[in-house]
C-alpha cells in the first residue's frame, strides 16, 4: 500500500455538471467534440476567465490566459497557430486534463447514397443525403 486515501462522491449527472460548473470537483470523466472548426474551440475551454463557464477544468494559468487573449485577436494564421503551439506546451506541462481516447466512426454506405461527405467535426450529416434509384432490392 502507499498510503493514499480517496473519497468518492458519486452523484446523479445533472448535480455532478453543477458541481463541475461551481468548481467543487477534484476529477472527473467525459467526453467532448468540438462544436466549430476552429483551434479557438479547444482553446477557449482552459482560459481562466471561462472559469464557471466553459472552464469546468477551473485551471487559472496567468502564462496561458495572456496568449489566450493574444490569440483573440489575431485571424487564424501561422501567427496564431504558434500562440496555439505554445498554449499547447503549458497545457502539457501542468496537466488540468488527462486525455485519455480518440474516437473514430467508421460508417458503411449503400452505393445509392448520394451527396455523402464526412464532415470533419459534424456527426448529423444525414439531412443532407439523398438516395438514388436503386434496384428496390435490399443486399
Amino acid at each position: 500500500a502507499v498510503g493514499v486515501k480517496m473519497e468518492v462522491h458519486k452523484d446523479k449527472f445533472p448535480e455532478l455538471l453543477k458541481l463541475e460548473k461551481q468548481c467543487k470537483l477534484m476529477s472527473r470523466v467525459a467526453s467532448w467534440i468540438a462544436d466549430y472548426p476552429d483551434g479557438d474551440n479547444f482553446m477557449q475551454l482552459l482560459y481562466g476567465p471561462n472559469i464557471y463557464q466553459s472552464n469546468n477544468a477551473c485551471a487559472k494559468i496567468p502564462e496561458y490566459d495572456a496568449l489566450y487573449a493574444k490569440t483573440t485577436r489575431l485571424p487564424s494564421g501561422p501567427e496564431r497557430d504558434k500562440l496555439y503551439r505554445d498554449m499547447t506546451r503549458i497545457i502539457e506541462a501542468y496537466a488540468p486534463w488527462r486525455l485519455t481516447i480518440s474516437r473514430y466512426r467508421n460508417q458503411l454506405l449503400q452505393p445509392r447514397v448520394e451527396g455523402y461527405k464526412k464532415h470533419p467535426i459534424l456527426h448529423s450529416h444525414w439531412q443532407y443525403l439523398d438516395v438514388g434509384p436503386g434496384s428496390g432490392k435490399n443486399h
